[in-house]
């Protein structure tokens, strides 16, 4: 008969409450104080419109709530109140007042916000690449969409209603540059010209280079591919398969000089590879098809082909198998939209109009890059690859103690992670002064 090595007992323990000591989530007051030192603060300032009367509440004592909240692992704009109760936080954060749930939801509404925020998170951004000693960079972009019930929402090809947020990253820094919160109904292509237009002169403006462009089948179009042909940016995309695609696929077939695709270490794959020019109706200039095929594993009577394909229209000189493998690299966009959604709840559409739903959704982007501006400028090492779920684990939702000694405030932590903070605030005190 089995019987365990470890029995569980029941544990015994007294609760107690008290006045007297003042916690706080120590990690997240670290976030905050980069906020301030990278200059987030100021920019909300400067960007958002005053409130009208003297007794409202300023534009920052809505937006850097919301963003500790959404770093903190908050999901609905009631968790707000959880700031509120932690009273520690609010005074290592500096929050004398905050407003509750239903304010925020009207100041979301209110127009100008938008705008607003945008160039906000354009600022943030722009403080991240300035300090990277890269140069040249990649832009994946990709679609994702947000499923909601609110009525204002249009139905999707899907049969459900959604909104839908194209997403511009920087692969080297997993920095979102560049969003646009829309009805789930859009085309998904719409509006990536705009943001590699975007893109292109914010790097610019920061001394750096928009090098390589990654899409799915949204940015196979006449005018995105014109665009990086002007901009001399190297274009990796998933094509359609449509007609003029289909027959050059077919002529393949029939010519044979298949190559295989081996891995970069080496091993072989089950995929083969050719190659052909090809030009679109619109295009200013011919590009190359790299068409990869293998085995069907399933044929059955609405795909009877004995092989399928994979086809990436691209302006890259390198060998076809490097192209491959750089443009299977843009699978990262869809992790960052997962922790867009998932880590910082922008799965979640708290409000009954597009527009307020856009704004609230900006905050959730500002939260996702000040958390990357953590981990890159702050943190470094094995920080920089760590998610969101695990930054709180290990960061943010350390308890630390808040006293006042000598007309100063001081947070007590344990001593285990001491080291841990003192390193953060050391870093903090060599940024330079935000530009």
């Amino acid at each position: 008969m089995f019987r365990p090595i470890v029995t569980q007992e029941r544990l015994d323990f007294r609760l107690a409450a008290t006045r007297d000591t003042i916690t706080a989530r120590a990690g997240l007051a670290l976030f905050q104080e980069a906020a301030l030192v990278l200059g987030v603060r100021k920019s909300i300032e400067e960007n958002l419109p005053p409130p009208g009367s003297g007794n409202g509440f300023k534009p920052q004592e809505y937006v850097l709530p919301l963003v500790m909240m959404l770093c903190g692992g908050g999901r609905t704009m009631e968790d707000i109140r959880e700031i509120e109760l932690d009273k520690g936080l609010k005074q290592l954060c500096g929050f004398a007042r905050l407003p509750g749930a239903d304010a925020i939801g009207q100041w979301l509404r209110k127009p100008k916000h938008l705008e607003g925020l945008k160039r906000v998170n354009e600022f943030q951004a722009r403080q991240v690449i300035v300090r990277s000693d890269k140069n040249d960079f990649t832009m994946d972009v990709d679609a994702t969409m947000i499923e909601t019930k609110k009525q204002c929402a249009n139905m999707t090809y899907l049969g459900c209603r959604a909104f839908q947020s194209l997403l511009s990253f920087i692969a080297e820094l997993d920095l979102c540059v560049a969003c646009e919160y829309r009805q789930g109904s859009v085309p998904a292509g719409a509006g990536v010209k705009k943001q590699l237009l975007a893109v292109h002169r914010l790097l610019k403006s920061c001394g750096k280079r928009l090098a390589y462009l990654r899409s799915d089948s949204a940015g196979y179009t006449a005018d995105v591919i014109n665009t990086c042909n002007e901009l001399g940016v190297t274009f990796t995309i998933t094509a359609d398969q449509d007609s003029a695609v289909s027959e050059i696929i077919e002529g393949l077939d029939q010519s044979g000089g298949w190559i295989r695709l081996f891995r970069p270490d080496g091993k072989p794959t089950d995929r083969w590879y050719k190659t052909a020019g090809h030009c679109m109706g619109k295009t200013d200039k011919a590009f190359t098809l790299i068409v990869q095929r293998w085995p069907n594993p399933k044929p059955d009577l609405f795909h009877p082909q004995p092989y399928c394909y994979h086809v990436i229209a691209t302006n890259d000189e390198r060998k076809p198998h490097k192209v491959i493998w750089f443009h299977n690299g843009r699978g990262d966009a869809e992790n960052y939209n997962k922790e867009l959604k998932s880590g910082f709840g922008m799965d979640y559409a708290p409000c009954r109009s597009l527009r307020a739903d856009a704004v609230y959704f900006e905050i959730g982007v500002l939260s996702y890059n000040l958390t990357i501006a953590v981990k890159r400028l702050l943190l470094g090492g094995d920080w920089v690859r760590r998610t969101i779920a695990s930054l709180r684990w290990r960061l943010i939702q350390l308890a630390g103690k808040v006293v006042r000694h000598g007309r100063k405030l001081i947070l007590r932590v344990q001593e285990s992670h001491f080291e841990l903070f003192s390193t953060v605030r050391r870093q903090l005190a060599l940024l330079a002064a935000p530009g």
